[in-house]
C-alpha cells in the first residue's frame, strides 16, 4: 500500500499549487472571490444544517466502508484513514488546504468563467459538480455520485451567502470529520495496512 503519509504530503502540495493556478487565473480574469462582506445568517444556518446532514447522512456508510472494505476500496481507503497524531495533523492540514483550494477553483473560478460563457449560474454550477464528481471518481462512481451532490450544495451556499466563505468552512469541517471518523473506525475494526493490502489483493 502507498505510505499514507507521503500521499498527505503530496496532496498538501498539489492542492497548493491548485490554489495558486486558481488565483493566477482569477487576477488574470478579474474575477472577485474574497468581497469584503460578511455572509449573511441564513446562508451561515444554511451551512451549518448541511454540515450536519452531511454527516449524519455519510457516517453510516464510513462506516460499512471500513468494516466491510467497500464500496470506496482497500487501497483508497487506506488513503482517508489516518492512524496516529502526526498522520492526522497532516490529515487536518490536507483538509483544511482541500476545502480552501478546492472551492476556490470549483466554485470560484470555474463557475466565473463558465458564467461568463453561458450566461446562467445555473448551468455553471450543475457543470462545476459533474466536474468535481469526476475528480473524484477514483473513490468509486457511486462516492463520485455523492460528491456531485456535495458539490451542489455547495454552490447553493455560494449563492445563499455571495463569497466562497461559508462554503469553505463547511468544506474543511466535513472533510475533517470523515478523516478522523476513518481512523477511529480503522482502529475500532483493528485495521492495519497489511489487512487492507490481503483485502485489496483478495
Amino acid at each position: 500500500m502507498p505510505n499514507r503519509l507521503r500521499h498527505f504530503q503530496a496532496t498538501t502540495f498539489t492542492l497548493v499549487a491548485f490554489a495558486i493556478l486558481s488565483l493566477m487565473v482569477a487576477h488574470a480574469e478579474w474575477i472577485e472571490l474574497f468581497p469584503r462582506t460578511r455572509p449573511p445568517l441564513l446562508a451561515i444556518l444554511a451551512g451549518a444544517v448541511m454540515l450536519v446532514a452531511a454527516v449524519a447522512i455519510m457516517r453510516p456508510r464510513w462506516r460499512r466502508a471500513v468494516e466491510h472494505r467497500t464500496p470506496i476500496g482497500a487501497r483508497v481507503l487506506h488513503l482517508v484513514m489516518p492512524a496516529n497524531a502526526v498522520e492526522r495533523a497532516w490529515w487536518i492540514v490536507v483538509a483544511m488546504l482541500a476545502g480552501i483550494s478546492e472551492e476556490i477553483t470549483w466554485r470560484g473560478v470555474q463557475t466565473a468563467l463558465l458564467i461568463n460563457l453561458t450566461g446562467h449560474f445555473s448551468i455553471a454550477a450543475i457543470v462545476c459538480s459533474i466536474s468535481f464528481g469526476l475528480g473524484h471518481f477514483n473513490q468509486g462512481w457511486k462516492s463520485a455520485a455523492i460528491i456531485v451532490c456535495f458539490a451542489l450544495g455547495f454552490h447553493a451556499l455560494v449563492w445563499l451567502s455571495g463569497s466562497l466563505y461559508v462554503a469553505m468552512a463547511v468544506h474543511v469541517a466535513y472533510d475533517i470529520t470523515a478523516g478522523i471518523t476513518y481512523g477511529r473506525l480503522g482502529r475500532e475494526f483493528g485495521y492495519s495496512p497489511e489487512i487492507i493490502e490481503s483485502a485489496a489483493t483478495s
